[in-house]
């Protein structure tokens, strides 16, 4: 297929949408003329009329548009765009109407979200406009940019500052430089031309934009920056966590004015594409090879939902304006996630399989969802047809192009790529603390609910885990850090009884320069008697869903285990090692005798209404309840993930390449394990409160040098000697 066929590919997906959409078109009963998709409510409500627009307007202006694959004629595509329009503008609070809840919308710091999800699809239906439509879109945007004018701008790298807003900042900028292109003679368009590079420049904001003398829009950076939004090396605290998915989100707003100032044939703001590219260097990395988003910190939302489908105008725009040219392929394979859901779903729509529970019991929260698969459909289908995207020649394969490393340490984050292995951690995760270490190629395998972190859950748990303190380094290969998490910031037992700091979850993680191997090691003891609901190690996550035909095989010493995802069990696998599909393996140092393999027998995975089934390979794992005294240790275990092992690699290191080594105090833990280069690695951590000199038995590691210092440590024929402060590690290599 050529360049200019290539929309086809989204086309073709969304045509099997209305099968589906029909079935949520309301008609207002005030109003025959005027209708919507989904709830009708403000809010979200607005937002997904607009987006449902925008993919009807693309479908009735497609030439190649297959009618018999979609279930209606073109013009009756037109005429739900075209009242869908005419509701959003009656319903605007500039218009004579209201929204189906009874109130009307607009002039909030995120009614303009919408609007730009809509505006390519106007676009498309440009010649259906009728003058009194042009009337009403004119008086709706001059209202909404007027009122943008009030709005604050913020920028805080932190969220619980309160001032987190890249992406609202990037939104609203590009409306207000949208609005003044198309309605140049509007009475306050030199303000809104100043507001939008103020908006536009604190986007994607970092510390060094402070001291910034370059001229942007006739002022110094430093004159228009307000804060920063971002770390220094572009980590994100949105919504509180390490968020890839509102990186990728800044970038769509990015793509959608960037390509309607070149289908319009306007000048971009100059601010539009700020800090931009540095910003898609890292988010590019964090991609998997088939497409799927890479979230080193998780994600507190529905799985394969949202940031992952605004991906695809994002990486588009990579394409277009950067001319990257692994670009395509990963929106190829963004695509093709949606497809194939798509096609396990009889009724057209994306996701009433896997998101049942709240289609059923939300619908207007259901319904945006399904907006935002369709939206981003038609986006790349109308610009890919409209606008000549080639493809680039890349000199190199795409995980080569992604390959080294990477670290926040401010937010407690790192990562390693290769080719065989993407090892990660994030003390400040959705669910922290969260750790990777799978194939890149192999993202169908990855969930992030507190992955390697273990999980030590109270009964009457209020809130979530929190990081307390974290400490890491790099190398070259790896990483070590160590840290600590409240298992629970608060304990409520009804009626009346509450408490807090009831356990201390401590970690040792080490992602060794042997292109394989993670090591994770876990001490939590608690303060005061608890209840516990379960105990469990390691805790290694592997989706068990339509993605996969849920069907999982894990290989054990105890011999082939085939699970489909939707079971409810405790499954002893009776080995202290498992491997899954040759891609990721598991196994047990100390703390337990065999792997357990938990499922809950339901969908789990944040959001409302949860949204994926997935394994949990434990190690130990015990559920309860269970009444525990005070000063007990709950974990106390150690275990390392494998990337890329196949049986036989896995079976081989368990047998004879880990080792618990034996300490002269209680409070350190130490393990050998071989790598995979051929080198024998000591990690060990000092969980006690108290700094300590430690002899650890160690007869391999008589010449032996510190990985982080390169220093040498001291040692003789059977054991080293280490120095530890309280909470630390040393990665030692021989």
């Amino acid at each position: 297929m050529t360049t200019t066929q290539t929309h086809l590919h989204h086309l073709r997906v969304l045509e099997r949408w209305p099968a589906f959409a029909e079935r949520y078109w309301w008609t207002d009963p005030d109003r025959p003329e005027l209708g919507c998709f989904g709830s009708g409510y403000n809010s979200w409500g607005v937002q997904t009329n607009q987006k449902f627009l925008g993919a009807y307007a693309v479908l009735a202006a497609a030439p190649d548009l297959d009618e018999d694959a979609v279930g209606c004629s073109r013009d009756h595509l037109l005429d739900r765009a075209l009242r869908a329009l005419r509701f959003s503008l009656a319903s605007h609070v500039s218009g004579e109407h209201h929204c189906s809840d009874g109130t009307r919308w607009g002039h909030t710091w995120i009614s303009l979200l919408g609007v730009e999800r809509m505006m390519h699809g106007l676009a498309a239906i440009d010649e259906h406009l009728t003058d009194a439509d042009r009337v009403a879109l004119r008086r709706m945007l001059i209202s909404e940019a007027d009122a943008a004018l009030n709005l604050d701008i913020t920028a805080t790298k932190w969220a619980a500052d309160g001032g987190n807003r890249p992406e609202s900042n990037i939104w609203n900028g590009a409306f207000l430089w949208r609005a003044s292109r198309m309605y140049p003679d509007a009475p306050r368009v030199s303000e809104w031309l100043d507001k939008a590079h103020r908006f536009l420049l604190n986007g994607i904001s970092i510390t060094a934009d402070a001291d910034d003398e370059r001229l942007i829009a006739g002022r110094a950076l430093k004159d228009w920056h307000i804060g920063p939004n971002f770390f220094d090396n572009h980590a994100l605290d949105h919504h509180g966590y390490l968020n890839v998915g509102y990186m990728v989100i800044c970038l769509s707003n990015i793509a959608m004015l960037h390509f309607a100032c070149e289908q319009a044939g306007w000048d971009a703001p100059e601010g539009l594409y700020h800090h931009a590219e540095d910003l898609w260097a890292l988010v590019k990395r964090l991609i998997f090879a088939d497409g799927r988003l890479l979230r080193i910190g998780g994600d507190t939302r529905q799985r394969y939902c949202y940031c992952q489908d605004y991906l695809l105008p994002s990486l588009l725009w990579a394409a277009h304006y950067l001319g990257d040219p692994h670009a395509q392929q990963l929106e190829a394979g963004n695509l093709e996630l949606i497809r194939h859901e798509q096609q396990s779903n009889a009724d057209g729509a994306f996701l009433s399989q896997r998101c049942d529970t709240i289609r059923d019991t939300n619908p207007y929260y259901y319904t945006r969802l399904e907006s935002d698969k369709a939206v981003v459909l038609s986006m790349n289908a109308w610009w890919r047809r409209t606008l000549d995207i080639a493809t680039q020649p890349s000199s190199k394969p795409f995980e080569e192009s992604v390959a080294g490393s990477w670290i926040e340490p401010e937010h407690g984050a790192m990562f390693e790529r290769s080719p065989r292995c993407m090892a990660s951690w994030s003390w400040r995760a959705a669910e922290p603390p969260q750790g990777l270490c799978l194939p890149p190629t192999s993202g169908h395998i990855a969930e992030w609910c507190a992955n390697m972190g273990g999980l030590v859950r109270l009964l009457g748990e209020a809130g979530n885990r929190k990081c307390l303190h974290h400490q890491q380094a790099t190398f070259d290969g790896g990483f070590l850090t160590t840290g600590a998490v409240a298992a629970s910031e608060q304990v409520y037992l009804a009626e009346g009884w509450t408490g807090s700091d009831h356990a201390l979850h401590q970690y040792a993680v080490a992602a060794l320069p042997d292109d394989r191997t993670m090591i994770v090691l876990e001490y939590c003891r608690l303060h005061v008697r608890s209840y516990l609901g379960a105990v469990r190690g390691l805790k290694l996550n592997i989706p068990n869903d339509l993605f996969n035909d849920s069907s999982r095989t894990y290989h054990t010493a105890s011999g082939e285990v085939i699970v489909g995802g939707t079971g409810d069990q405790l499954h002893d696998l009776g080995s202290r090692w498992v491997n899954v599909e040759d891609a990721i393996a598991a196994v047990g140092i100390y703390g337990a005798d065999s792997f357990v393999l938990y499922q809950a027998g339901a969908r789990r995975a944040a959001g409302y209404g949860s949204s994926l089934y997935y394994d949990e390979l434990c190690f130990p794992c015990r559920t309860g309840p269970l009444a525990v005294d005070a000063g007990t240790v709950v974990l106390d275990c150690g275990s390392c993930v494998l990337s890329g092992a196949d049986v036989q690699e896995t079976r081989e290191l368990c047998e004879a390449g880990v080792t618990r080594l034996a300490c002269d105090d209680e409070g350190v833990r130490a393990v050998q394990v071989q790598g995979a280069d051929g080198r024998s690695y000591a990690l060990a951590v000092n969980f006690s409160d108290n700094a300590t000199t430690t002899r650890i038995e160690a007869p391999a590691f008589a010449s032996a040098h510190d990985v982080i210092t390169a220093a040498p440590v001291a040692a003789d024929a059977d054991s080293l000697t280490l120095e530890l402060p309280p909470g630390q590690a040393r990665l030692i290599v021989t």
